[in-house]
């Protein structure tokens, strides 16, 4: 009796461990991975593998920082991930950095204190797997941003049964579980290109319109209140350089099992410079910006920051990365807060500064009650067909 008491728990606490590890797997994503970039592991990671070429709520108007653009007649006209009639041109060499006027040290200290992991877990399994992915705050009032193939399962909530995707808001090293957040904006054109990819293992991607809004809500403590003001980072849509410094902070976790994203997870930052500058189209806009191999080209970083050490502004959310069995091997991409800011108004949303100003909770609710139904029910047809 004893040795068949023994021989079943052996039993249970090989499933328990097989669910966990299959929790805990990272999903290559072609846009920049939730638990990091496109490295295929468990709680889906996520990164996406770059396609060849993210209770009571403040009602005043957030504050956010906006640093000035900076007017630059360079363009950069090859295009990330895909083929272009446009040549493609060299960058003019850019003048030498100017110095810091931000301490290194306190770029990275805030640029982790505006950082949030994401992690959505599910109660009924199927298709979709657990999930973890990286944002930043961008604003006082609680709008996080990070990739539109992370905000994405923001949609599902109540996919198959009510309540079945969990998606919470977690700060700190380890990251636990601190705020609820809803959708303030998803852009309908990055669900259209991509919705079939929702279930792919090794998704592929340029990173275009690779970005979402979140709202936060409330804490997921009942008895806890929101603070009157979140840490954020200043955004820019000033132009990147080449070898211009920035810092990069996320959540990497490609190389971890669920149990362990569940229980430390650790943020992760690390200097690094713009090696490269890439369009979408043959306008020539500084899309996305190359950003080379780090501890933090992993999946689970999509939607990190790329941070501009100068002066602390965020400049760009990673989105995407090469393959690459290291992460010394792996080319990380980030899209920039121009394009972002671009999309928005070819979306007819005004820019960044526009969809963050105003009262977000009204802004939140109209998406809720217009635009996501539309864009939750491209999922589900993707997931049934």
């Amino acid at each position: 009796m004893q040795a068949l008491i023994s021989f079943l728990t052996h039993i249970a606490a090989s499933i328990f461990i097989a669910f966990h590890a299959f929790f805990g797997a990272v999903a290559t994503h072609p846009f920049a991975s939730a638990t990091s970039l496109p490295v295929a592991t468990t709680t889906k990671s996520q990164l996406p593998v770059t396609q060849n070429l993210s209770a009571t709520v403040a009602t005043t108007t957030p504050s956010i920082k906006l640093l000035p653009v900076k007017t630059s007649k360079a363009k950069a006209l090859s295009v990330a991930g895909q083929k272009t009639d446009a040549e493609t041109v060299s960058l003019p060499t850019p003048p030498p950095p100017p110095a810091p006027v931000v301490p290194p040290g306190v770029v990275n200290n805030t640029a982790r204190a505006a950082l949030v992991n994401i992690l959505c877990t599910t109660k009924n399994g199927g298709y979709l797997h657990p999930i973890s992915g990286s944002g930043v705050i961008v604003s006082d009032s609680g709008v996080i941003v990070t990739n539109a193939h992370v905000g994405q399962y923001f949609l599902l909530r109540d996919y198959i049964v009510p309540g079945n995707i969990d998606c919470v808001i977690r700060t700190g090293s380890p990251a636990m579980a601190r705020y609820n957040a809803t959708l303030l904006y998803l852009p309908p054109a990055w669900i259209d290109a991509n919705a079939k990819q929702i279930i792919s293992d090794e998704a592929v991607g340029t990173g275009e319109n690779d970005y979402a809004f979140l709202l936060i809500t409330s804490r997921t403590d009942p008895a806890a209140t929101l603070p009157a003001r979140f840490p954020t980072i200043p955004v820019t849509l000033d132009e990147p350089q080449r070898g211009e410094p920035v810092l990069l902070a996320a959540y990497p976790a490609g190389f971890l099992e669920g149990i362990t994203i569940e229980m430390s997870l650790y943020a992760s930052s690390a200097f690094t410079t713009i090696a490269d500058i890439f369009a979408f189209d043959s306008r020539g806009l500084p899309d996305v910006v190359s950003l080379g191999g780090s501890v933090v080209a992993q999946a689970g970083s999509s939607g990190g920051a790329v941070v501009r050490t100068q002066d602390g502004a965020l400049q760009a959310i990673v989105a995407t990365a090469t393959l690459g069995d290291t992460t010394a091997t792996r080319d990380l991409r980030g899209i920039t807060l121009s394009h972002i800011n671009q999309s928005l108004a070819t979306a007819g949303m005004g820019g960044v500064v526009a969809l963050l100003s105003g009262n977000m909770q009204q802004k939140a609710e109209h998406f809720a009650s217009t635009v996501a139904p539309i864009l939750r029910q491209k999922l589900v047809n993707a997931l049934t067909h």
